[in-house]
């Protein structure tokens, strides 16, 4: 839009035109040329409104005065002038805003620069990135490309200085996490070249790629996954000399922590020995176990040390456990009931609604296959049993599927015989297998239909009937009903019958059962910090009702722990978790002056939920460092109150940060690495991983030995040492062998042999949970039987009432044991033999045996393979016994039922002849 004076002003003199360019007004006369008057000048503009024509006065560098103005045209050069001056306003802004935005981004930028020369040679933490990430300017409407695209303000952008263009340019470009992932490893990369040496000479031998990371990756907390033999402890020992070499902190800052004595003093003597080397003191290193730690924190932070027990030292506090009880019953006349009847009763666990049990027994006069109650009979279900021991257990006279009354056989009906028949009072008791909505399982064809008959019946002929259901008798209001009935009729319900002299069935639980039941729960829950009340809240949680089992444990519980508190109290003692907590407490309210910035911890899948919390308040300040090693597949201690979640969700406890594999194993040959590795990995919910072994193959690894009955273990176990020191004579070191046992019992029997002297070996034994760490040429594990009350796996199956105190428990079956057994093949160097009992092979065994793992000999060489029972596939069909002559039988059954007639047999076995 162009402006200039009327025709008549233009005759008289006044001859020029203004036009608008940006931030600027452009004037041109014919005879005086042009003129630029920018938008700061014409803010200065004046006016004179003389007659008959307005003039329009700009002070510039040279004075410009705009004359012949009507009303009209002077309306006009107001609004072009109003629209530089708008223009010049506008980019002046955006200058100011540029500069501005600048400045905060420069700072920041300067700010990281910083960082990065304190942190030329070393791994960039987690934290100091994710500092640099909430001090990055969040400037809401960024003007840097705005300036850029304004040809104006290109003379403006020329004339600011490099830096601060630079870091506009990597506050707009620069993905930190992705940016600072590069650095770390471009840091790696030539972190593993210019400390060669220390890598190659800090331990005995150089450590591997994977070792190098997990050392030189100083972040704030990094998880280490160590497949067994792959060197963690060295992995340890490295880190903490190359935290001194690199001056990531003081020997006083470093803190190591074991789980048990022998380890903490094993990474003592490791660190002093392998730092002296390099010339690092490892002296002031501080190696200790958890328990040790926490008592030092509370000594020196209240001035008096607590004092643990010993008993909690050496067994894990079972003796105690058993002394609280104990106590309770002989002073708590209800207490004592209660422990009864939860004992003789309510012991076992139920199945889940609908879920089919396995049978334990068999009545060979009735046929029946189920479930042997404490009056001796078998009964069909879980339930009718957990009834009839609740009848025995309270005096109740009653007979178990009596035949009724009335003949009913029909051409569609058998004789009826209902489930329970008191004859003190003439009366019938049938039990559903129905839910709390009236449903049967969905497998139960026709059951309603039966329902309806047999009411019918008692209906028909004026008989009493008594029922409970599955619902009811779970939640404990059948057993009030039940009572309340069996009352009203006359009866007497004994409440004082818990005093059994004879019991004629099968043996109820053992009390040690239910001791070392509580102790579990009273450690995870400590542990969960969980109070009494809690677990009352997670148990009516699901269903808003507590089954009657749970109450009773829960009644039990409650008093056991106060007691067992009160017992402490008394003597001025804490235990081991509760220690813990008021250790960590005491550190996270800086009641305790924390000098580690560097924290090491050992066998982390060992660590219990006390223990996770001891090290997050220790690494929770700035500044600090985590590296937690373990290795989830060697997870065996949950009965000490270890919480597996604690490595698999390592980042929930610890915050996010790198994962290590180290998968290269220095112990096992690779055939033994791969048939552990895929049997200890059928469980889900564990880590994957891949095992690479830099072991020689010797074969065999892996085999088997089956002995006709438990008394040749000795036998078959000297055999193989024999052959083993007849292997090595020619040897100028002697062979290591270590034979394991499940439980300890079990080695007694070849106690003797373990214990001679031998030419070309040595021999030690011990339980496999007291194996972890350890490591032997061979290795030998004893008693690979199921079918007992000690097998491998254990048929002590994990109580559902854990649950309560630990909500994330692993359910996989068998996990534990699983794992206990992938730590007792990957204790050898060399080989492995398993022993077993023929007939009597374990389902770890079979399954291997399955999989065409491993095949089974007996004593003599030769092949004894185990024919594998039709159904349920993990177990050895035996040879039985029946009314109709002779037959192969699962070696569970009653459990499994699979069989396979005589003349099958033959025909599989020469079959597979040669």
């Amino acid at each position: 839009m162009q402006v200039q004076p009327s025709f008549w002003a233009r005759m008289f003199g006044h001859d020029w035109v203004a036009t608008p360019d940006g931030p600027r007004l452009r004037v041109s006369w014919p005879t005086m040329g042009w003129h630029i008057l920018a938008g700061a000048a014409l803010r200065e503009r004046t006016i004179d409104r003389a007659w008959p024509w307005s003039v329009v006065a700009v002070p510039a560098e040279a004075y410009t005065a705009l004359g012949g103005l009507n009303r009209e045209t002077r309306r006009a050069l107001d609004d072009v002038i109003g629209q530089v001056i708008a223009e010049a306003d506008r980019l002046e802004r955006l200058s100011a805003t540029f500069i501005a935005d600048g400045h905060q981004v420069q700072q920041w930028r300067e700010g990281v620069l910083r960082d990065l020369d304190t942190l030329r040679n070393r791994w960039i933490p987690r934290e100091l990135a994710a500092r640099w990430l909430a001090d990055r300017p969040d400037l809401a409407s960024p003007v840097f490309d705005q300036v850029r695209s304004e040809p104006e303000l290109a003379g403006f952008l020329a004339t600011q200085p490099a830096s601060l263009l630079q870091a506009i340019h990597t506050w707009e470009h620069t993905d930190i996490p992705i940016w600072v992932a590069e650095r770390n490893q471009e840091f790696l990369a030539v972190e593993r070249v210019h400390m060669k040496n220390f890598f190659d000479t800090i331990e005995k031998s150089p450590l591997t790629e994977e070792q190098i990371s997990s050392v030189a990756m100083c972040d704030n907390s990094v998880r280490v996954i160590a497949a067994a033999g792959s060197g963690k402890t060295s992995t340890m020992v490295a880190r903490a000399g190359y935290t001194l070499a690199r001056g990531i902190a003081e020997p006083g800052q470093i803190l190591m922590l074991a789980f048990n004595k022998a380890a903490a003093d094993e990474l003592h003597q490791r660190v002093v020995e392998r730092l002296h080397t390099h010339r690092l003191d490892g002296e002031q290193i501080k190696a200790t176990t958890f328990h040790s730690f926490g008592l030092e924190v509370i000594g020196q932070a209240t001035g008096r040390k607590p004092r643990v027990p010993g008993d909690l030292v050496d067994l894990n506090g079972a003796k105690r456990m058993e002394r609280v009880v104990d106590r309770l019953r002989d002073r708590d006349e209800t207490f004592r009931r209660t422990w009864d009847l939860f004992r003789l009763v309510f012991g076992q666990p139920l199945s889940d609604f609908g879920v089919p049990g396995r049978p334990e027994d068999h009545d060979k006069i009735t046929g029946i296959r189920g479930y042997r109650t404490l009056n001796d009979e078998v009964v069909k279900s879980q339930e009718e049993r957990l009834i009839a021991n609740w009848l025995f257990y309270h005096g109740v006279r009653y007979e178990y599927e009596r035949p009724y009354e009335v003949g009913t056989a029909t051409a569609r009906h058998g004789q009826y015989h209902p489930d329970f028949y008191y004859p003190d009072i003439d009366a019938y008791h049938e039990h559903w297998a129905i839910d709390r909505d009236g449903n049967p399982p969905p497998t139960f064809e026709g059951y309603r239909e039966g329902m309806r008959w047999k009411r019918q019946m008692h209906q028909a002929h004026g008989t009493t009937l008594l029922e409970t259901t599955s619902a009811s008798v779970r939640d404990g209001s059948g057993f009030d009903y039940l009572a309340t009935q069996l009352r009203a009729r006359g009866l007497v319900i004994d409440d004082s019958y818990h005093e059994i002299q004879h019991i004629p069935g099968r043996e109820p639980v053992e009390d040690a059962s239910i001791i070392r039941l509580f102790r579990t729960v009273l450690a995870h829950a400590k542990s969960n910090q969980l109070s009494s009340v809690d677990l009352r809240q997670r148990a009516a949680s699901a269903t808003g009702r507590i089954p009657i089992r749970t109450e009773l444990f829960l009644q039990l519980y409650r008093a056991i722990h106060q007691e067992w508190q009160r017992q402490l109290a008394a003597a001025n003692q804490v235990d081991f978790d509760d220690m813990l907590k008021q250790a960590s407490e005491i550190i996270e309210a800086g009641r305790w002056a924390n000098p580690y910035t560097m924290v090491l911890v050992d066998e982390l899948q060992d660590s219990s939920c006390a223990r996770a919390w001891l090290v997050r308040a220790l690494t929770a300040g700035p500044d600090r460092h985590l590296l937690g090693v373990g290795d989830d597949w060697q997870a065996i201690n949950r009965f000490a109150g270890a919480d597996l979640s604690v490595m698999t969700d390592f980042a929930t406890w610890f915050g996010q940060g790198p994962t290590v594999h180290l998968s290269r194993t220095f112990r096992s040959p690779q055939s033994l690495c791969d048939v552990a590795g895929e049997f200890v990995a059928k469980n889900p919910a564990q880590l994957e991983k891949q095992v690479s072994s830099v072991q020689r193959e010797d074969p065999p690894t892996l085999q088997a030995i089956a002995v006709n009955t438990g008394d040749e273990y000795p036998a078959a176990l000297e055999d193989y040492l024999t052959g083993l020191s007849q292997q090595h004579a020619g040897d100028a070191k002697p062979a290591s062998v270590f034979v394991l046992g499940r439980y300890r019992h079990t080695l007694e029997r070849v106690a003797d042999l373990c214990d001679r002297s031998r030419p070309h070996l040595t021999v030690s034994a011990d339980t496999i949970h007291k194996s972890k760490g350890k490591e032997a040429d061979y290795v030998v594990v004893l008693d690979l039987i199921s079918g007992a009350a000690y097998s491998f796996p254990s048929t002590i199956e994990d109580d559902p009432l854990l649950r309560l105190a630990q909500p994330g428990a692993d359910r996989f079956p068998d996990a534990e044991e699983r794992r206990l057994f992938y730590v007792a093949l990957t204790r050898a160097r060399k080989a492995v033999l398993l022993l077993t009992t023929k007939f009597r092979e374990s389902t770890f065994l079979m399954e291997l045996f399955n999989d065409k793992k491993v095949t089974i000999h007996n004593r003599d060489g030769e092949t004894d393979d185990p024919i594998p029972c039709p159904d349920c596939r993990v177990n050895p069909v035996v040879l039985k016994s029946g009314s109709n002559g002779d037959f192969y039988g699962c070696v569970t059954w009653p459990a499994c039922n699979g069989k396979y007639q005589t003349w099958e047999i033959e025909q599989q076995r020469e079959s597979t002849s040669p």
